[in-house]
C-alpha cells in the first residue's frame, strides 16, 4: 500500500492536516473513534470531555473554519473560575484578587509584588530564566509563597525553579499594579478580567467531541479507525500497521507523544534515542462525578487547589457552565490530579471524596452517583534544561527524513486546541509546498 501523506493520529492536528491537504493521504487512529483528547463521552446520563475543553479562538482562519463546522454557533461564556486557598475562594487569577484572604497574607502578596517591582522594574525587561525567577519577578515573593509555586509544583510535579520561562508570557497573566491594588480591596463593581481564557467557546450540544466529529465528517478522505502504527522504518520510508498492513509514504505526519514516535522508529540515530529519553512529562489521573442535585447559580466552572493537603489541582463543573451535560437537577465535576508520568496516581477515590467534602462541593454524608477514574498519560510536558536541546535534536532530524511530529504531544509542548488546529494546518501546506 501507497500514500503520499500518511497522518498518524486523528487528534485535531491530525484531523487539521488531513483537511488542508483535502486528498492524498491516509489518516489512522488507533482508537475507536476520532479526536484524541478532545472527545466526549455519555455516562450515566451525564456528558463529560477528557477534562476541560474550552476554545479560545484568536486567528481568524480558524475562527471561519469553525464557524463552517458548527453553522449552528457555539456557546459563547463567561468564565467564572475561583482559587481555594486558606479556607476561602477568591477569583482567579490569584496574583490579582487577594481580597477576602487573611490580612497577613494580602499585605504578603501586594507588598512582595510592590518590592518586586521595585526590585525588577515591571519584570518584562528582565530575563526570566526559569519558571520561579518569571513568577518572581513578575509577582513578588507574597504571591510565590501562596499560589504561584505550590500551585504550578502540584500541577507539572516539579517546583517553578525546575522549569524554563519560555512559555509563561500567553499563559500566565501578569497582573499591573492596579490590579493588584483593586484586587486587595472591597469590589467596587469594577472587575477586571485577566488571563486569555476570559471568554468561553463550547459546542451548543454533544461536547467538545463534536467538533472533532465534524472535522473528521468533512473530510474528503475518512479516517481509518482502530489502527496503529507499529514500526517506522524511516530508511525504506515504510510503515508498518497492526493489522499487518505495511504503508509506503512520502510523508510521514505524527500527532503521537515525541518519545513515542522515537520509540517507533527502526535504531534511529544515538543522539534521537538519548534526547527522546531526556524528554518528561506529567500524567493526569482525573475522576468524572455524576451527583444528585443542582449546582448553585454562582458555582464556578473551575477552581484551582494549592495547597498539599488536598489531592486535587483543580475541579471543574461542566454543568454549571451548560445545563445539557448534565440530567435535570443534577450536577458533575471532573477532579484532576497530577503526577509524573510512569508512576503511580498517589490517590484513590476515598481521598477524593474527602477532599470535595472538605471544599465544600460535596456535603458531609453526600454520595455520587457513579466515580469514573482515567488517565491522560501523557499530559504536561516539563519544560525543564533539557527540554530545548533534546526537543530540537529530535525534531531537526525528523525533519531530514520528511517525518513532521506536530500537536500538543507530537510538537511537545503546552499548547491550546486551537494552537493544536493551527500546527497541523502549517504542516499540511509545509508538505504542499515541497517540491
Amino acid at each position: 500500500m501507497e500514500s503520499p501523506t500518511l497522518i498518524a493520529g486523528a487528534g485535531l492536528a491530525g484531523l487539521a492536516c488531513a483537511h488542508q491537504l483535502k486528498s492524498d493521504y491516509l489518516l489512522i487512529e488507533k482508537a475507536d473513534t476520532v479526536g484524541g483528547v478532545a472527545r466526549s463521552f455519555e455516562r450515566n446520563g451525564f456528558l463529560f470531555d477528557c477534562t476541560g475543553h474550552w476554545l479560545h479562538l484568536r486567528d481568524p482562519y480558524i475562527k471561519e473554519w469553525v464557524k463552517e463546522l458548527l453553522p449552528e454557533g457555539m456557546l459563547e461564556i463567561s468564565r467564572r473560575s475561583e482559587i481555594y486557598s486558606h479556607q476561602v475562594r477568591t477569583l482567579y487569577p490569584f496574583q490579582a484578587n487577594t481580597y477576602g484572604l487573611p490580612e497577613a497574607v494580602v499585605k504578603e502578596c501586594v507588598d512582595g509584588y510592590f518590592a518586586a517591582r521595585e526590585k525588577y522594574g515591571d519584570g518584562k525587561n528582565t530575563e526570566a530564566k526559569t519558571f520561579e525567577d518569571f513568577i518572581l519577578q513578575r509577582m513578588g515573593e507574597g504571591i510565590a509563597k501562596h499560589f504561584m509555586v505550590p500551585y504550578n509544583s502540584k500541577l507539572w510535579t516539579v517546583h517553578p525553579k525546575e522549569m524554563l520561562a519560555k512559555w509563561c508570557d500567553r499563559f500566565v497573566p501578569t497582573p499591573e499594579p492596579d490590579d493588584v491594588l483593586r484586587g486587595s480591596k472591597p469590589p467596587d463593581g469594577n472587575i477586571k478580567a485577566l488571563g486569555y481564557n476570559t471568554t468561553l467557546l463550547y459546542p451548543k450540544a454533544g461536547g467538545i467531541g463534536t467538533l472533532s466529529q465534524r472535522m473528521a465528517t468533512s473530510l474528503n478522505e475518512k479516517p481509518r479507525l482502530q489502527t496503529t502504527l507499529t514500526k517506522i522504518d524511516w530508511q525504506t520510508t515504510k510503515a508498518s500497521l497492526n493489522n499487518q498492513d505495511e504503508v509506503g509514504y512520502q510523508s510521514l505526519v505524527s500527532t503521537l507523544p515525541l518519545p513515542v514516535l522515537v520509540g517507533l522508529l527502526n535504531d534511529p540515530p544515538e543522539d534521537v534515542q538519548q534526547a527522546a529519553a531526556r524528554l518528561r512529562c506529567a500524567s493526569v489521573t482525573y475522576w468524572d462525578v455524576g451527583v444528585a442535585g443542582e449546582n448553585n447559580p454562582e458555582d464556578a466552572h473551575w477552581t484551582y487547589f494549592p495547597e498539599a493537603h488536598l489531592p486535587f489541582y483543580r475541579v471543574g463543573s461542566a454543568s454549571a457552565a451548560f445545563a445539557y451535560s448534565a440530567p435535570e437537577a443534577h450536577r458533575s465535576y471532573y477532579v484532576e490530579t497530577s503526577h509524573p508520568r510512569g508512576t503511580p496516581c498517589p490517590h484513590d477515590e476515598e481521598a477524593i471524596l474527602n477532599g470535595l467534602r472538605q471544599v465544600g462541593y460535596l456535603s458531609a454524608n453526600e454520595e455520587p452517583l457513579f466515580m469514573q477514574r482515567s488517565t491522560i498519560d501523557y499530559a504536561y510536558v516539563i519544560m525543564d534544561k533539557h527540554y530545548g536541546q533534546a526537543r530540537a535534536t529530535i525534531h531537526d532530524w525528523l525533519g531530514t527524513q520528511n517525518i513532521y511530529s506536530v500537536g500538543r504531544y507530537g510538537d511537545w509542548r503546552y499548547d491550546s486546541m486551537e494552537g493544536a488546529m493551527l500546527q497541523g494546518i502549517d504542516c499540511a501546506r509545509k508538505i504542499l509546498e515541497t517540491p
